[in-house]
């Protein structure tokens, strides 16, 4: 493993596309958090309470946001959807997590005795969950193991469409976990990798700047397939 720890964002990009990894790591473009992701992560500390989008906006949230973005837009739409679901509330909020194993660390959004919940401002897929949240799940997953001694299992929770979807890491999930881990040493040490296309490819930030050759799986989603 790695002789210094690796995020796991590193390590999701470096699943997903190794060249993403390269490129975050080479080009510097000043990071804004995108203002979905900022309504769903300041509504996911009520989960567990009764939802009013006032609320969350008057305590707080109009406060984050530029005037001129539609913050409450999304606020209203995801308090919605969210109502219709019995969602637990959090023992914490944004623990951080590390393995000394794998060599990597990172911050959960919501953690629970028995389980850990990720929040995401989209969204969910028809079924399951994005091959990138459950490699991140993955990497939670292990290192909340290796902290308390005991197996934790994730949740996806997708606060645009009020879905929750539960990951239980299976052997699969460490083998995809291993790919992505040699990926993002190999560019954490200077290399330079090939590139891997697929429809992410469209929400990618430095697809302008990618000049890829057509791939058809991300290393995450070959080994997933293989299972």
């Amino acid at each position: 493993m790695p002789d210094e720890k690796i995020s796991v964002t590193d390590v999701v990009k470096a699943g997903t596309c190794p060249m993403q990894l390269y490129l975050a790591k080479s080009v510097v473009i000043p990071y804004e958090e995108p203002i979905a992701y900022t309504v769903a992560k300041q509504l996911s500390y009520y989960l567990g309470d009764i939802l009013s989008a006032e609320d969350v906006w008057e305590e707080g949230l109009k406060n984050m946001v530029p005037e001129d973005q539609p913050a409450l837009s999304y606020l209203e739409k995801m308090v919605a959807a969210c109502s219709k679901v019995t969602w637990r509330q959090a023992e914490r909020y944004d623990v951080s997590v590390y393995s000394e194993k794998y060599g990597i660390y990172g911050k959960v959004d919501r953690f629970f005795d028995d389980s850990f919940s990720l929040v995401k401002s989209g969204e969910a897929p028809t079924r399951g969950v994005y091959l990138h949240d459950r490699l991140r799940v993955i990497c939670y997953a292990v290192c909340l193991e290796e902290m308390f001694g005991k197996p934790f299992y994730g949740r996806v929770e997708y606060l645009g469409s009020g879905t929750i979807r539960s990951v239980v890491v299976e052997p699969k999930d460490r083998r995809a976990l291993f790919l992505a881990l040699r990926a993002a040493e190999k560019v954490m040490n200077g290399g330079i990798p090939k590139v891997v296309r697929g429809p992410y490819c469209t929400w990618c930030k430095f697809v302008d700047t990618c000049s890829a050759v057509e791939k058809p799986k991300s290393l995450f989603s070959k080994m997933m397939s293989k299972a």
